[in-house]
C-alpha cells in the first residue's frame, strides 16, 4: 500500500448495514476513509441489493476503470452472493467479519489480491459456478427442479445440466447429499 488510507465507499439499501460498515471501517482511520463511491478505490457492496434492485445498481459501479467491488455477503443467502460475482464483484466477505477482517479485504481489494474470507466461501472449495451455486442454494431451500427453472427463468433441462455438473464437483450422488454438502458449507435456508 501506499500509506495513505484506502478510500472505501459503501452501497447498502439497508442503514444498520451502510452505518455498521463506516463504524468498523472508522476504528482504522490510518488504513481506510469512507468515501463518495465515485471517489472510491473500493466499493463495498450488500448483496440485498441484488434482490432489491436486480443488481443494477453493481452493474453501474462496475466498469473496467472504476473501484473494485467487494460483496458484503449475508452468509445465508450464497445465491445472492454468487449473483454479485456473477455481475462483476472482485470477491466477497460475510458480514460476520471482525473490523480488522474488513480492512484487511479492502486494502487486499484495492491492491488487486484475492479477498481473504472470498477463497473460504462455499463456491469455492468446489469450484463451482456463480450460477451452479445459486442452484444449490435454491435446492437446499426445497425447491424442485421446475421450481429451480421458473425462478432462474431457465429451462428445466438447463437447471438439470447445471444440477449434474454441481454433484460432480461436490461428490454428491443424490438431493439428499447435495443439501447435507450445503448446509456443512453456509448454504442453510433463509429464515422467514
Amino acid at each position: 500500500m501506499s500509506g495513505r488510507p484506502t478510500r472505501v465507499g459503501i452501497v447498502g439499501s439497508q442503514e444498520v448495514i451502510v452505518k455498521g460498515l463506516t463504524v468498523m471501517l472508522s476504528e482504522h482511520p490510518e488504513r481506510s476513509v469512507v468515501t463518495e463511491v465515485d471517489d472510491a478505490e473500493v466499493v463495498l457492496y450488500d448483496v440485498l441489493g441484488v434482490h432489491r434492485h436486480n443488481a443494477s445498481d453493481l452493474e453501474a459501479i462496475v466498469a473496467p476503470d472504476g473501484p473494485v467491488v467487494v460483496a458484503v455477503s449475508h452468509d445465508l443467502r450464497p445465491d445472492l452472493r454468487a449473483r454479485a460475482l456473477a455481475a462483476g464483484a472482485h470477491g466477497w466477505i460475510s458480514m460476520s467479519v471482525a473490523s480488522h477482517e474488513l480492512v484487511d479485504a479492502v486494502e487486499a481489494a484495492a491492491s488487486g489480491r484475492e479477498v481473504p474470507g472470498g477463497a473460504e466461501g462455499p463456491c469455492s472449495p468446489a469450484a463451482l459456478t456463480p450460477r451452479e451455486v445459486e442452484v444449490l442454494a435454491l435446492i437446499t431451500q426445497g425447491m424442485s427442479n421446475l421450481e429451480i427453472a421458473e425462478e432462474l427463468y431457465l429451462s428445466i433441462n438447463s437447471v438439470k445440466t447445471y444440477i449434474r455438473s454441481a454433484y460432480a464437483k461436490i461428490g454428491a450422488t443424490s438431493r439428499s447429499r447435495a443439501v447435507a454438502w450445503c448446509l456443512q458449507h453456509g448454504y442453510a435456508p433463509p429464515t422467514d
